[in-house]
């Protein structure tokens, strides 16, 4: 006798009903239940946008607009380079970590930036490591 392929179909639909209805329960135990609360909290993180990401020039000019409001580092030649949408790149010399971490600090406040390097270097620290690497390197 011949089984038909009706039979086929009918075997794997019930074995694909049977696995959908487990692994429901299984992310309903998971995730958790759904109720009004819930439920609100969703619809209202849908509604609210979300930050914007100021453009690469702009976010540039407004990280070195924050650099140049700061008084602690009016003494320093800092720079901020666009490294795309809502990211900067800061560059210079500072004489202290604390230096740097306020730079950082204070661009990471500005809205519509979302990503900072800070690739300032510190005076005493830096460039001495670059100093002892040079002498090692010539004495090899």
């Amino acid at each position: 006798m011949r089984r038909s392929e009706s039979d086929g179909s009918l075997w794997w639909g019930a074995l694909g009903a049977g696995v959908g209805l487990v692994a429901g329960f299984a992310l309903g135990e998971w995730v958790g239940d759904v109720n009004r609360p819930r439920l609100r909290r969703a619809a209202r993180r849908l509604q609210t946008p979300g930050p914007t990401r100021l453009p690469a020039a702009a976010g540039a000019r407004a990280a070195g607009a924050a650099i140049a409001a700061e008084p602690a580092l009016a003494e320093y030649r800092l720079e901020a380079l666009a490294v795309g949408a809502g990211a900067v790149e800061l560059r210079g010399w500072v004489t202290s970590r604390a230096a740097r971490a306020l730079a950082a600090r204070r661009v990471r406040a500005v809205p519509g930036i979302e990503s900072v390097i800070n690739s300032i270097l510190v005076r005493g620290e830096d460039d001495l490591r670059t100093a002892d690497t040079e002498a090692s390197d010539q004495s090899a």
